[in-house]
């Protein structure tokens, strides 16, 4: 996933599979606001990841990582 212009989904998580923990509701996406004034509502959720999903086996064992992603960002497993 190789989005043009700005997006603020970490390039480590990307093509990572993760578990949606909580959903926040619907936002402003802000990756649309460098592009226009606008930003388009999109839901907002926080994804857990296993930290050895991200880094492998050089991951500290039992380590997660939590990251907000708004729904453009997942794709289902």
């Amino acid at each position: 996933m190789h989005p043009p212009g700005h997006t603020r989904l970490p390039r480590y998580v990307r093509g990572k599979c993760g578990l949606v923990e909580r959903y926040y509701g619907i936002y402003d996406f802000q990756d649309a606001v460098p592009l226009s004034t606008e930003a388009p509502p999109q839901p907002l959720y926080a994804v857990r990841f296993d930290a050895r999903e991200l880094w492998g086996a050089l991951a500290e064992a039992h380590s997660v990582v939590y990251l907000d992603m708004w729904e453009s960002y997942l794709e289902p497993a």
